[in-house]
């Protein structure tokens, strides 16, 4: 006769299971509302996210997915791989032009990562761990506000892939291996040479992986294949000169020189991450103190690990990292410093400091989780009140409300500013051919736009006057 637990104690489990699910799903909801809320409100970043949005749109319209173009010209400017432009074009195909449209491939980047720690965490150790490991993550992500997963650009795609890079080799079996090398393959042709990055940590999961000798050349055939294919069909396209304008500038110049007006000390990461995530950064302090501990007294480690720590536990906190060192030690060591260049750590950083949450024991644990608690807390109202008092430029209404007019071409006298340009692509229903920069051309059914107080435009209707452009219609 099997043996059924009373009925006090299955209420208990039952009642035990009800309240994480619902402390679960609010957890969850926190964490991705506040990435999702106003992201249309948001005006558009100058940059990376303007050309990648203008670049997306261009590639669309030509029917071009392997070359990428910036107002009408193939772009040597943007020396990344075509990778990150294809989801902002497939997102764009299936729900039309618009920003949340061109930003949902970096909000399902950032479910993605939230997802997948949480699940990797939970199958590693317990739920609790899952719960601790996103938290973290938000604290992190939440405390962004330049190049952060609500904006268009390659970061959020890269830093998806490069978490789950990290994941597979926490695995060390010859097929995560080899899958760990296809990530790391979709890393360069999302970012390009940043993905060198997770070379140090590939090489240590192959010797701590233990397998055959064929191994690293399977690893190599991976991660190699899908960079050659694209090399080809670019060289093919295009010529030469992309691959060589990415080895020449984009790997050899950026590394050995200050670039473009980035004048970035050494110590640039470091001052960084005190200065931009104390809370990160006091959590982390936190528990170097209790692992070491913990490492010194069993009494201080979880039940499980009162005998000691595994050595698969142990190279997997090595792996993580070196891969969190690696990162800060070659963007340390390259001459132009950014501060968007070291993002990729932050999650894999997460992941350690869960590995060293999971050793402890439960008091220990409680004040950990306490102390994420009330960090999170602060990073959650402070995102929240920024996020609410974002608010579209006036140029974007008045493209919004002259978005209906029967236009064949746009002019925009004089010079243009990036992010205006991407505007222009994302708000009006005209192909990128149709935009002209420079004089006025006199074409009819035209929109044009001038400086504010420029003048009258000859021939043509004032549609709205703003707070930096007046437009014209001329019929």
């Amino acid at each position: 006769m099997s043996y059924e637990p009373p009925l006090l104690a299955q209420n208990r489990g039952r009642l035990g299971s009800f309240l994480y699910r619902s402390f679960a799903i609010v957890l969850f909801g926190l964490i991705l509302i506040p990435e999702f809320y106003h992201i249309s409100s948001q005006r558009i970043e100058a940059w990376d996210e303007a050309r990648h949005i203008g670049s997306a749109y261009e590639m669309l319209f030509r029917h071009d997915y392997v070359v990428n173009y910036w107002q009408g010209k193939k772009d040597y400017w943007n020396l990344k791989p075509v990778l990150s432009f294809l989801p902002i074009i497939l997102s764009v195909k299936l729900f039309g032009k618009g920003l949340m449209a061109a930003r949902l491939p970096s909000l399902l980047g950032f479910v993605a990562i939230v997802l997948g720690l949480y699940r990797f965490a939970a199958r590693k150790f317990s739920r609790v761990e899952g719960l601790y490991a996103i938290t973290l993550f938000s604290i992190w992500s939440q405390a962004l506000t330049a190049h952060s997963f609500r904006v268009v650009d390659a970061d959020a795609l890269y830093c998806t892939f490069y978490l789950f890079c990290i994941l597979l080799c926490l695995k060390r079996t010859s097929l995560s291996f080899c899958l760990a090398c296809i990530l790391a393959a979709l890393c360069f042709l999302s970012k390009s040479w940043h993905a060198l990055t997770l070379l140090p940590r590939l090489a240590l999961t192959c010797v701590l992986t233990e397998r055959s000798i064929r191994l690293p050349f399977k690893g190599m055939l991976c991660g190699l294949a899908p960079i050659l294919l694209w090399v080809g069909v670019r060289i093919y396209e295009d010529g030469p000169k992309f691959p060589q304008r990415m080895v020449t500038y984009d790997l050899l110049k950026r590394t050995g020189i200050q670039i473009e007006g980035h004048h970035n000390p050494p110590s640039f990461y470091i001052t960084g991450f005190v200065h931009d995530y104390p809370d990160l950064l006091w959590q982390l302090g936190f528990l170097t103190l209790a692992f070491i501990a913990a490492c010194w007294w069993p009494r201080l480690r979880a039940a499980r690990f009162s005998l000691g720590i595994p050595s698969a536990l142990k190279a997997e906190m090595l792996i993580l990292a070196v891969a969190v060192l690696s990162v800060f030690g070659m963007f340390t060591a390259a001459k132009t410093r950014l501060f968007w260049y070291t993002f990729p750590a932050y999650p894999i950083l997460c992941v350690l400091m869960t590995y060293a949450f999971a050793l402890l024991r439960p008091a220990l644990k409680t004040v950990a989780g306490g102390l994420a608690a009330v960090f999170f807390v602060m990073s959650f109202s402070a995102s929240w009140q920024r996020t609410k008092a974002l608010e579209l430029p006036a140029f974007y209404y008045q493209l919004q409300a002259a978005a209906w007019m029967p236009m064949t071409n746009v002019q925009k006298e004089g010079v243009i500013e990036q992010d205006d340009y991407a505007a222009l692509l994302t708000y009006l229903p005209v192909p990128p051919t149709a935009i002209h920069i420079g004089p006025d051309e006199g074409k009819p059914h035209t929109l044009v736009i001038r400086d504010k107080d420029a003048g009258a435009c000859d021939g043509c209707a004032l549609v709205s006057k703003g707070d930096r452009f007046d437009l014209f219609y001329r019929d």
